[in-house]
């Protein structure tokens, strides 16, 4: 029987530095640092960040470090996010400009990205699998021959420590677990759960070690 050790990863964005430690229930890899993915990225494949496995299921996880505000925000947190802006943009048009142009917003919305995401990866494992890859080749056989294994998608979403505060994210996790659910009901059994540093449940056995935003990254820079 394979030893699982515990597992320290680092993942770094815009938004700051965080920490991961697994605990040795999980079986885990940075799937966007494996060779596979290098070889197949250029099929306008994305992937979540972490795949980890263990007898709770094959997790699916997405890190987002987001400090600005909402509506400074590069991504939308819903979908009608900037319905007013583009309203007032249509109105300027007239109904036959309308009927050649497609105005939309720039922003991505998160529960898309995360969504296809999710898919790709999915996509991504069945490509390994079929290819006998070896180090994706655990998460790939557990997924493929076991149909009761749970598919668990985690979204960890950092916010200011304002933002992160229950009255403010709880709202927001609620409607954004909800609408990624509703877009990946087709796969069956899986759970969608949306947290932060704040609300990460300690019975799935990960925790941060180190938390940095990056403003303070770039003063000690």
């Amino acid at each position: 029987m394979v030893e699982i050790m515990t597992t320290i990863f680092t993942e770094q964005t815009a938004g700051g530095k965080l920490v991961f430690e697994f605990s040795d229930k999980w079986q885990v890899c940075k799937y966007d640092e494996q060779y596979f993915y290098q070889k197949i990225k250029n099929q306008s494949l994305k992937v979540v960040d972490f795949i980890a496995l263990s007898d709770k299921g094959l997790l699916l996880m997405e890190i987002k470090y987001v400090v600005a505000s909402d509506e400074n925000s590069k991504l939308r947190f819903t979908i009608d996010a900037d319905s007013e802006k583009i309203k007032a943009i249509k109105s300027q048009f007239r109904p036959e400009q309308l009927n050649t142009v497609n105005i939309s917003s720039a922003r991505p919305y998160l529960v898309d990205e995360v969504s296809k995401k999710i898919r790709d990866t999915l996509l991504g494992l069945f490509a390994s699998y079929r290819a006998q890859e070896a180090i994706l080749s655990p998460y790939a056989q557990s997924l493929f021959t076991n149909h009761e294994l749970p598919i668990l998608v985690l979204l960890f979403l950092e916010r200011t420590t304002e933002l992160n505060k229950a009255e403010n994210f709880k709202p927001l996790a609620i409607n954004l677990q909800l609408a990624i659910e509703q877009k990946l009901s087709f796969l069956g059994n899986i759970q969608v759960g949306v947290v932060n540093s704040l609300t990460l449940p300690p019975a799935l056995e990960i925790s941060i070690l180190e938390n940095i935003p990056a403003c303070s990254l770039r003063a000690t820079g």
